[in-house]
C-alpha cells in the first residue's frame, strides 16, 4: 500500500478537516447513534482543555472513533487501519476526519512520524490498544504503542471505556462512554499500558488478561 494515507503534515490538521470531523461527528453520527441507542456519557470532568492528550479507549463498533471525538468534545486523530483507506468513499471520510492509516502488522515510520507531528498541532492522538473491536468481555491482547507514543511525546493518556448494552426498560440498547483521570506520562510504558487496561477494565465492567 501506498504510505499516502499514513502520512500527514502539520498542515494537513487544518481548519477545514477540523469542520468536517465537526459536521461529521457531532451532527451525522451522532443523529445515527441517537437514533439507534440510547447514549450516555459520563465523566467529561476529568478533561482537562489545556492538556493535549493520547485519547485511548477499547473498540466495540465502527462508531467508535467518530462518537468519541464528538462526546468527548476534543478534535482527535485517529490511527486507523489501512483497510479502511483502500475503497473510495472511506477512504475520502478517513482523510477528511484527520485519520491515518497503519499497517497493524508492519508499523512504517511515516505513520510514526505522523503520530508525533499531531502534537505540535491543535488535536489529540486517538488510538484503539487492542487494535481491533472486542465483544467477548476481555480486555486482553494490549499494545504497548499507545503508551510509547506518550513517552514519546510527553502526553498524558486519556483512558475511555466503550459499553454498548441492552436496556430491559428501553428497546435500544444503551451506548456508554465512561472517561476515566488521565494516566500521567512516566518513563514505564509497561506501568502506563497496565494502569490503562486496569482502568478501562474496570470502567467497563471487563475481564482483565495480562499479556
Amino acid at each position: 500500500m501506498s504510505t499516502k494515507y499514513s502520512t500527514k503534515s502539520v498542515k494537513s490538521f487544518n481548519l477545514w478537516r477540523r469542520i468536517f470531523q465537526y459536521i461529521t461527528c457531532n451532527i451525522v453520527i451522532t443523529s445515527v447513534i441517537k437514533s439507534k441507542y440510547n447514549l450516555k456519557v459520563e465523566g467529561r470532568e476529568n478533561i482537562d482543555k489545556k492538556k493535549k492528550y493520547i485519547v485511548a479507549s477499547n473498540h466495540v463498533t465502527g462508531y467508535d472513533p467518530f462518537i468519541l471525538a464528538a462526546q468527548l468534545h476534543l478534535t482527535i486523530a485517529f490511527m486507523a487501519k489501512k483497510q479502511l483507506f483502500e475503497t473510495f468513499w472511506s477512504m475520502v471520510l478517513m482523510d477528511w476526519c484527520g485519520a491515518f492509516a497503519v499497517d497493524r502488522d508492519k508499523v512504517d515510520v511515516s505513520t510514526i512520524k505522523t503520530a508525533l507531528s499531531i502534537q505540535n498541532t491543535s488535536w489529540h492522538l486517538g488510538l484503539f490498544p487492542q487494535g481491533t473491536r472486542c465483544h467477548n468481555g476481555k480486555m486482553e491482547n494490549v499494545t504497548k504503542g499507545f503508551a510509547s507514543m506518550a513517552k514519546k511525546i510527553k502526553a498524558d493518556v486519556l483512558p475511555v471505556a466503550i459499553i454498548v448494552k441492552d436496556n430491559p426498560d428501553s428497546k435500544k440498547q444503551d451506548f456508554i462512554i465512561k472517561i476515566g483521570n488521565s494516566i500521567p506520562c512516566n518513563d514505564n510504558v509497561d506501568e502506563m499500558v497496565t494502569k490503562w487496561a486496569q482502568t478501562v477494565s474496570n470502567l467497563a465492567e471487563l475481564e482483565y488478561i495480562p499479556s
